[in-house]
């Protein structure tokens, strides 16, 4: 036997149910089991092609947030004011971003506004960055120079905690190009190129007027004047004069017989000195001389030395006069063959050898 269904209960199970859906999306719609998030927003002066809701938000390549929403200035700001016209901000791109509260330290609202103006000064900034492999777009926040990424001049107050934000790599890439073509662009290619032209006429003509063959042809003939110069410098006198020179001094060498010379001006010096001893002992005693045999005999001493003086010197003074001689002649020579060289000091070196000896012969 079949039971007959219940349609009240039925009825009243599909009503609870019902309750509990609505119940669980007014509740997850409110957000109250959603994530506790901070958020913050930053503008942008250029295309943000790429970026998307839900791009991932790094800072030095670590992941702490995502983009939450993406629009113009115009639609959550009031930026034309009271003028009829358009605002120079109608162009910039809002993009307000989250951060999990887990990675925020945890201080108040207060210190964090005072940390992150103290990385803004520091030259925090917000970049748009893209994949190269998937060309995936995302926000990098880094710190660059606060110099040269100046802030974006905005005049509204946000609504959120607010990162000024730098142009992208491939922006400032693309302006750096820009400037280098415009630059190309204001050069004046006509007159550079004129200016070249005259430049390479004015060459020329200094090269022409200043006659190089005419140059080159009188360094040559100098040079061969010079050459025929060194040739004809008498050498062979020099070299004559010079073999001369020291034939005197060597025959004056020899005639004046050093050796025996030098020993009897040994012995007469030898001689002297005896006498003059004896001459300061005689002077020099107090007492009489003893004996009368004493003085005679060295005045005779005396008179035998001064005896032997005057022989050698009336014997050796031929030979005196021919040495005199010889020096003197040797003196003219060397004085006319040092003035030769003052002249002409080339001959020192180009002169050439003497001739040979007869007995080499």
């Amino acid at each position: 036997m079949g039971t007959k269904p219940n349609y009240f209960k039925i009825g009243l199970f599909v009503i609870a149910g019902s309750v509990l859906i609505l119940t669980a999306v007014v509740v997850l719609g409110a957000g109250l089991f959603q994530q506790d998030k901070s958020y913050f927003e930053t503008y942008f002066d250029e295309s943000i092609s790429g970026l998307s809701v839900g791009s991932p938000v790094e800072f030095r390549g670590v992941r702490i947030g995502d983009v939450e929403k993406i629009s113009f200035i115009g639609d959550e700001y009031d930026v034309l004011g009271t003028s009829s016209g358009s605002s120079k901000y109608e162009h910039y791109v809002m993009v307000l971003c989250s951060i999990p509260r887990e990675n925020l330290p945890g201080v108040s609202y207060e210190q964090r506004v005072g940390y992150l103006e103290n990385m803004v000064s520091r030259g925090l900034r917000i970049r748009l960055t893209s994949n190269i492999l998937t060309g995936q777009a995302y926000l990098q926040a880094d710190f660059l120079d606060p110099k040269r990424f100046q802030t974006l001049d905005i005049g509204w107050q946000p609504e959120h905690l607010y990162i000024p934000s730098a142009p992208s790599e491939l922006m400032t890439l693309k302006d750096s190009v820009d400037k280098v073509l415009y630059r190309l662009q204001e050069i004046d290619i006509d007159k550079l190129v004129a200016a070249v032209e005259s430049v390479l006429a004015s060459l020329d003509t200094a090269i022409a007027n200043a006659k190089v063959g005419d140059i080159s042809q009188e360094a040559r003939e100098l040079l061969a004047e010079a050459r025929k110069q060194i040739e004809k410098l008498n050498t062979e006198k020099l070299s004559l004069a010079a073999r001369q020179t020291l034939t005197a001094v060597d025959r004056a060498v020899g005639d004046a017989n050093v050796p025996a010379l030098s020993r009897e001006i040994q012995s007469l010096i030898v001689e002297v000195r005896q006498t003059n001893a004896n001459l300061q002992k005689l002077l020099a005693s107090p007492e009489p001389v003893s004996g009368p045999s004493n003085l005679p005999e060295m005045i005779a001493r005396l008179n035998k030395t001064l005896y032997r003086i005057d022989k050698l010197i009336s014997t050796e003074k031929p030979q005196i006069e021919v040495m005199l001689a010889n020096f003197k002649e040797i003196s003219d020579n060397l004085k006319r063959l040092t003035e030769n060289l003052k002249q002409h000091p080339s001959d020192l070196l180009f002169s050439k050898p003497p001739p040979p000896l007869e007995t080499l012969k």
